[in-house]
């Protein structure tokens, strides 16, 4: 139990990395205005981005302690969720007294970092456009709140992307398509330019861009290398389909090899109505299969492979100031974070995937400069055999159950560049054994964007 719980804690912590580093969550590129460089007949040089910080503070309950006998040997302790203030504290480093509180303040990132990005588009033959374009995103915290500390560009996007009247082909690194439309939700009605909750599991002392609503009923969509082919859109309705990098299931259980690229999909639909009307629909789907290394033999409740995938499904609509997002997912091995992430969430302890799903709802009012948006999200986990049927002798882990939040806010546009965000992130996590954690998150800053 030793040994799983350690190699557990790494697997965590290169989760959480590897989060902040892909699963962030952009807003879509063509929607912000683009600034020409320099242009030709047929060709013109871009860049667009953004720039910003805000202030974070966290206020509420720390992580539930494990509990130990009076001879001191541990008898429980909590997993796959909770926030701890900083990885140097929590479960592994010896025995607590209580629960105790988190109380600390940031001036960090938001939801979506610091972008820079520069594009070339050019009319490659009279029915193509071709663009290649590459974005770097940069965060302001300093690694460990050491200011001497370097702070590294991220080359989040990268890609060449086909265009014309048979639809569109892109190569590259960008996002990928399982749960695009859930995280657009999140970005268009509530996060785009705030910061919502600032963390993830296992700590919110992180660097790097936030979470808002992710975690809380929303897979953030991530990004990959892939190759994306998307038919062109008729009467609304669009199709797009993508072959992406897999992802290696790392830790628990051995499930540490791929043999194919993962195939993903996205069919969507929107249309307008009246003058200020829109609806839109979606659903995402995405499946890969992972082996254990070496030679296996398959036992009871411990099979050697496995499949990690799962469906994404919501809509948008919109009426005037009034707008209105709603989601959900379901599937095995996708976490709650970022679809298909490697923690203690996605599997069990024996390295089973574990069910998970969601529900979200995003509401959004727009009064002439001033954008008022509340959500409400929920992330369930359904416990494996192995979770329920404890080995005697063995400590038994509180599996995390849920983790549900509610963000409010209010964002001042005081030009189409420069925004001004207030807004509040109310988090819970509980686990099946009954522990319970809750924080406040209260968040303000500034954005400007061209």
């Amino acid at each position: 139990m030793t040994s799983l719980r350690s190699r557990a804690c790494v697997v965590r912590l290169y989760s959480l990395s590897f989060l902040l580093s892909l699963a962030v969550f952009t807003f879509p590129k063509g929607a912000l205005a683009e600034k020409i460089l320099a242009k030709g007949d047929d060709w013109q040089v871009y860049t667009d981005g953004r720039v910003g910080g805000f202030f974070s503070w966290v206020d509420g309950q720390g992580l539930p302690p494990n509990t130990y006998d009076a001879s001191g040997t541990e008898t429980q302790f909590p997993l796959g969720g909770g926030w701890k203030a900083s990885i140097e504290q929590g479960p592994g480093n010896g025995a607590q007294p209580d629960q105790g509180t988190i109380n600390t303040m940031r001036i960090r990132s938001g939801f979506i970092a610091n972008q820079l990005g520069l594009g070339v588009r050019e009319q490659a033959t009279q029915w193509t456009t071709i663009t290649g374009y590459i974005q770097v995103w940069a965060w302001i915290e300093s690694n460990g709140r050491k200011k001497n500390e370097y702070n590294y560009a991220d080359v989040r996007q990268g890609y060449a992307k086909l265009e014309g009247g048979w639809g569109s082909l892109l190569a590259g690194r960008t996002r990928s398509l399982f749960s695009r439309g859930t995280t657009d939700i999140d970005t268009l009605y509530a996060h785009r330019w705030g910061l919502g909750f600032p963390g993830s599991f296992p700590t919110i002392d992180s660097n790097g861009p936030t979470q808002g609503q992710i975690g809380f009923g929303v897979l953030g969509s991530g990004f990959a290398a892939g190759v994306i082919y998307a038919t062109p859109v008729f009467q609304g309705l669009q199709l797009s389909v993508g072959a992406f990098d897999p992802v290696e299931s790392q830790g628990n259980g051995n499930f540490v090899r791929t043999k194919y690229v993962r195939p993903e999909a996205q069919l969507s639909f929107e249309r307008k109505f009246s003058n200020t009307g829109k609806v839109a629909v979606y659903s995402e789907g995405a499946y890969q299969k992972i082996y254990k290394d070496g030679y296996c033999v398959p036992a009871p409740h411990l099979p050697c492979e496995q499949t990690m995938a799962g469906v994404t499904y919501g809509g948008r609509f919109e009426l005037g100031p009034v707008h209105l997002g709603a989601a959900g997912f379901y599937g095995q091995g996708l976490g709650f974070n970022y679809a298909l992430e490697v923690t203690d969430v996605a599997t069990d302890q024996t390295g089973i995937l574990r069910r998970t799903k969601g529900y979200y709802v995003q509401s959004q009012v727009v009064l002439g400069r001033f954008d008022l948006f509340a959500g409400w999200g929920i992330s369930q986990a359904v416990r494996t055999y192995a979770d329920i049927n404890t080995n005697a002798g063995e400590t038994p882990a509180s599996v995390i159950k849920y983790q549900m939040g509610i963000n409010g806010g209010v964002v001042f546009n005081l030009t189409p560049q420069i925004h001004f965000d207030l807004d509040y992130f109310w988090a819970k996590a509980a686990w099946y054994l009954g522990e319970r954690q809750a924080l406040n998150v209260v968040n303000t800053g500034l954005t400007f964007n061209w």
